[in-house]
């Protein structure tokens, strides 16, 4: 009786009925009007301004970095727009504190002043990557403040190499058209800025002789996401279209274990080829090792002798199983490299990113190294610019520049700071040095100071040597005692005609003897009213100067920089223009990370 007594009153003050499953119904609801109550009488307990709703309070953060609530829709800049054309924006939010630290990206102390009479010789090498620009635009895309950005994956003279600018081609028997532009320095009022533009002829197929290309693909558990294996097979149908009957085309893939995909198949085979790149899934660990022997085994059995024989590995750098230290990866590459075989690197993914082992592989495998970020970056790297990337026109391309102490206290190579060579290797035919592909181009930039400049150099003293105040004395002494004709002595210039020279050493791709050209900077090549290229590269300049937290900064900012840019000049300007102003509206506002060294490598 006891038992059934609660049944009787429940069926008198409620029209439930008598049914356990009902009766079960019921007491959830009165349940969750007890939650619901509880719950709203805990949110009016707290402060209006934290009870925005997510997308209310990035808005809200957007409004706040222009001053102004009404344009806060458009206030997230790439996020919000295309961030280029045919790359998806990202997702609006913000990114996690320390968002890249389990990306790895090498230390690059960057390069400062150097005395002309201490110093004369700056020696480097040529480097054509482009990997830099688009793995900033995917963290810009993606939600990065620019104190997020590790310092170490902006290289300089790789964001100046992404974009095309208008340099003159070479003449007669040159490989190289060599342009020169010098003005003043946008962010510092005593130097001047150099940029020069090192052009090659436009690149032309061969179809009679063909292609040797091995794709190396990492099909790791690491590779599913969608911006790394997914990505790589879409961009393959722009890549076939490249391709003719005399091209050999091979496909080999590296996890825990190796396999010979595909090998030898003719270019023109296109539906094959797709097939077989269609067919890979991403599972395992990542034993780049086994993969890179089986490439290049694979890539001399196929060997086409006068034609473009590259294996082109794609991968998101993460390899934890044989090889995995940058020093191991160096060292089997340099080993492999003399066989006429280049290796040049895709990389793909965020997260795990290596990008520091992807750039050793490619500058010694005398390679290209890109960074694919989207659908639009794989059509331009392996589309519009396939002969340029895949065609080799020169290898061992270095530079040395001489600069006159009567007209030059001091200057600063802008970049290139890991392809530094020592003065003697610029003679030296054994010494390696960049690869350049047929219709490349790429850009070299000094800040430069006058003789005459107040902005001071250190000086190292030299017992035996002599100071900035002697050169001009010292100059004109010499060139007198030489006679003007360069034997038995320095012959300095004093007249301001040559500021410096800039020479270039090369051997064309398939020869062994090394050629070199020259050009002469002066008075002729200064402006005061310096193109639309030069304030590019002044540009871009800046924008790294200012990611990496430079000393040497100066006046620069992100929003200098970006008034600098012609954004009608070309789709790329464009979109570099969009990238300026999106950092330069991030950093109004301190961001919600300070890491600004980088990975792992960064430390």
């Amino acid at each position: 009786m006891k038992a059934s007594m609660p049944a009787r009153a429940n069926e008198h003050r409620s029209p439930v009925p008598r049914h356990p499953h009902a009766r079960l119904l019921a007491a959830g609801a009165f349940a969750l009007a007890a939650v619901l109550a509880a719950g709203a009488w805990w949110w009016c307990t707290i402060p209006a301004s934290l009870q925005a709703a997510p997308g209310e309070e990035l808005h809200a953060v957007g409004a706040a970095r222009d001053g102004s609530a009404s344009e806060a829709p458009g206030a997230a800049g790439m996020n919000a727009g295309g961030a280029s054309a045919g790359c998806p924006p990202g997702p609006d939010g913000n990114l996690p504190a320390y968002p890249y630290a389990g990306e790895g990206y090498a230390r690059v102390e960057e390069t400062g002043f150097v005395s002309t009479a201490a110093r004369p010789l700056s020696t480097f090498s040529a480097d054509v990557d482009t990997a830099s620009y688009a793995n900033l635009r995917r963290m810009v895309r993606d939600g990065a403040w620019p104190a997020d950005i590790p310092a170490g994956a902006v290289r300089t003279e790789e964001l100046l190499n992404y974009f095309d600018y208008r340099y003159a081609p070479p003449e007669g028997d040159d490989l190289f058209g060599i342009s020169a532009e010098m003005a003043d320095c946008p962010w510092n009022p005593d130097t001047k800025l150099l940029v020069m533009g090192f052009a090659t002829a436009p690149a032309e197929p061969a179809p009679e002789t063909g292609s040797n290309l091995v794709f190396l693909v990492d099909v790791s558990g690491s590779m599913a996401d969608p911006d790394k294996l997914p990505l790589l097979q879409e961009a393959f149908a722009t890549l076939v279209q490249g391709l003719g009957e005399n091209d050999r085309v091979s496909l080999v893939t590296y996890s825990g274990e190796e396999r010979v995909v595909l090998e030898g198949a003719s270019g023109a085979d296109r539906q094959r080829i797709l097939r077989a790149v269609g067919s890979l899934r991403a599972e395992g660990s990542t034993n780049g090792e086994a993969g890179l022997r089986t490439a290049y085994d694979v890539a001399e059995r196929n060997f086409v002798e006068g034609g473009a024989n590259r294996i082109v590995m794609a991968s998101d750098g993460d390899l934890n199983v044989g090889m995995t230290s940058e020093d191991e990866l160096h060292d089997f590459v340099d080993e492999r490299r003399g066989q006429g075989v280049y290796l040049s690197v895709l990389g793909f993914g965020t997260e795990n990113y290596q990008d520091a082992k992807m750039e050793v592989l490619a500058d010694h495998g005398d390679g290209s190294y890109h960074y694919i970020d989207c659908a639009e970056e794989a059509r331009r790297v392996l589309g519009r610019n396939l002969l340029a990337n895949f065609t080799p026109l020169a290898d061992d391309v270095k530079l040395q520049v001489e600069f006159n102490p009567v007209q030059v206290k001091g200057y600063r190579l802008i970049g290139y700071e890991n392809r530094a060579l020592a003065d003697e290797d610029f003679l030296d035919d054994t010494a390696d040095a960049g690869e350049v592909g047929a219709g490349h181009a790429f850009t070299v930039a000094y800040e430069v100071v006058p003789v005459d400049s107040p902005f001071e150099v250190a000086v190292p003293h030299l017992k035996y040597g002599r100071s900035d105040g002697d050169a001009a004395g010292a100059g004109d002494a010499e060139a007198g005692a030489s006679g003007g004709d360069g034997g038995g002595g320095l012959a300095i210039c004093t007249d301001g005609s040559e500021w410096l020279t800039c020479s270039v050493r090369y051997r064309p791709a398939g020869e062994d003897v090394t050629q070199s050209q020259a050009r002469v900077v002066g008075r002729a090549d200064q402006t005061d009213e310096p193109s639309s290229d030069w304030r590019l590269a002044a540009a871009v300049a800046e924008c790294a100067m200012v990611l990496r937290h430079s000393p040497h900064a100066g006046t620069a900012t992100l929003q200098s920089a970006r008034d600098l840019v012609d954004a009608a000049g070309s789709e790329e300007c464009a979109e570099f223009a969009r990238l300026l102003e999106t950092l330069a509206l991030r950093s109004r506002e301190p961001a919600a990370s300070s890491y600004a060294d980088g990975g792992r490598l960064n430390r």
